[in-house]
């Protein structure tokens, strides 16, 4: 059976879905935060912030508060880097601990989550390079996406850890693809070209990416959810 609080977070990340569509800026206030508080709450309160669950639970946490910030005026917008900084390094040490014994297969996702950073950063790079209005963050947006590679690579390395049940390694790995794609697909918008429904798409892979990792993290810890 699903957790209770599993529908109540789907409600109000596609209420906020919604509102992200039809332009409703001020429900968006509302049920950007709300759908993350929902997922917080729910996760914590199926795995008490148990062991590697803390470290998830604070990624979780750190993330609300980078979605707040985010929702500011763009002055806001290097707190909201740095908040989720903090949720990417969080979530890393929740999925590498206790730290595994790696097989030399789970390099496999490490050369491709650097050939994808390489691109990416790549391009970030110029769009950035100074005397651009965006030059003074390419530091941070640099440091920043090598803490998120390091994210995506330690929830595909799942995939190939014999500690890690394939549902569980599927679901993790999944959210970490997805809240990747979310925060590339978010770079690409605001620093080298805009692009049609850009906050859409960003929201609906920064949601999915972390329920997968809320379910995925929760079906290894407890063996449900």
């Amino acid at each position: 059976m699903p957790a209770p609080w599993l529908p109540v977070f789907l409600l109000l990340a596609a209420a906020d879905w919604l509102a992200l569509w039809q332009g409703w800026q001020r429900v968006n206030y509302l049920t950007k935060p709300a759908a993350m508080l929902a997922l917080l709450i729910g996760f914590g309160w199926q795995g008490h912030f148990a062991g590697s669950l803390l470290w998830v639970g604070l990624g979780f946490g750190f993330s609300l508060l980078g979605d707040i910030f985010l929702l500011l005026s763009h002055g806001w917008f290097i707190y909201g880097l740095a908040a989720f900084l903090l949720a990417h390094v969080s979530t890393i040490i929740g999925f590498l601990f206790p730290c595994p014994k790696l097989d030399a297969i789970c390099w496999l996702p490490a050369l491709a989550v650097l050939v994808g950073w390489r691109v990416i950063s790549g391009r970030l790079k110029l769009a950035m390079r100074p005397p651009g209005p965006q030059a003074r963050l390419q530091r941070p947006a640099e440091l920043y996406g090598a803490v998120l590679g390091l994210m995506l690579f330690s929830t595909l390395a799942t995939l190939f850890r014999r500690d890690w049940d394939v549902p569980a390694a599927v679901l993790a790995a999944a959210g970490g693809l997805l809240f990747f794609c979310s925060d590339s697909l978010l770079a690409f918008d605001r620093f080298v070209r805009p692009f049609p429904r850009a906050r859409f798409w960003v929201r609906v892979t920064y949601h999915l990416g972390q329920l997968g990792l809320a379910l995925g993290a929760l079906l290894h810890a407890l063996g449900h959810f």
